[in-house]
């Protein structure tokens, strides 16, 4: 059920809650001065009257075009700017398609060639990268899962955090859990479930009340993110055979959560 912007009305599937006033809003105003948000100005006069020092923003058209990532430097610049979006993550939807159909087209020997094989891994150190754009050729359901939870919540986060730190986000956790995965299995492997994991946890991190449907049962993201936690540690624990790399899904939530509370912890700080 879709709930209803409290500026223009337009209804989100995907609704913005604001910290200060909570109050729900679109994307187009989900930002405190995009709705004039009280509970910001109130912050406001509550820190003036305590004598601290608030970090004032620029304002939109003069720094749109800026990027400083979290951690990573511009210490004598403002901390954080409004990230810059790109849509990095519908391109990398349709590289996973477009591989895949190359998977389909010239068979085996391809998908051989570019999948994550342990044993092989130093003669082939491509794959390391490559693997997290294949998917399984005859399981057509694998692509579509990974795919369609990154149309949904891949453009979120790219929009929060903008689309370098959304690529980092997504390879990070792809190659963390392609690590993760050798630790402990030598099968070789395939597909962008890692990448995908990462992207969830971040988002949770950033955003807990997002509503989702998990099999047309609405919950929250984060009780979502909880549900997929404890199923996979459970078939990792019991030695589970379905062939699915379960080790490889905890090591990208497990790196996605580390860039959640990193880049949480960063936009915190960069407001005062």
């Amino acid at each position: 059920m879709a709930d209803i912007c409290s500026i223009c009305g337009k209804k989100e599937m995907l609704p913005y809650k604001c910290k200060y006033c909570g109050w729900t809003y679109c994307s187009e105003h989900r930002l405190p001065e995009n709705h004039n948000c009280p509970g910001l100005e109130k912050l406001k006069t509550q820190v003036r009257e305590s004598g601290k020092i608030m970090y004032q923003p620029e304002p939109e058209t003069t720094k749109k075009h800026t990027i400083s990532l979290p951690g990573l430097g511009n210490r004598g610049r403002s901390p954080y700017a409004v990230p810059i979006s790109r849509n990095y993550s519908l391109y990398i939807i349709i590289a996973n398609v477009f591989v895949y159909l190359l998977q389909l087209i010239f068979g085996h020997w391809f998908t051989r060639l570019f999948y994550l094989d342990p044993v092989n891994v130093l003669y082939q150190p491509w794959t390391i990268v490559t693997h997290m754009f294949l998917h399984s050729p005859f399981l057509s359901l694998h692509i579509f899962i990974n795919m369609m939870i990154l149309f949904f919540f891949g453009p979120i986060l790219e929009r929060k955090i903008g689309s370098k730190n959304f690529l980092i986000v997504y390879f990070g956790a792809g190659l963390l859990s392609a690590l993760g995965q050798m630790t402990i299995s030598q099968n070789p492997m395939l597909g962008a479930s890692g990448a995908i994991f990462g992207i969830l946890a971040t988002l949770t991190v950033l955003d807990p009340d997002i509503r989702v449907f998990l099999f047309f049962i609405p919950m929250k993201i984060v009780q979502m993110l909880m549900l997929f936690a404890f199923y996979e540690m459970f078939m990792l624990l019991t030695g589970s055979n379905d062939m699915i790399a379960h080790g490889a899904h905890l090591s990208g939530l497990v790196f996605g959560l580390y860039m959640g509370f990193k880049i949480k912890k960063e936009m915190k700080q960069s407001v005062w």
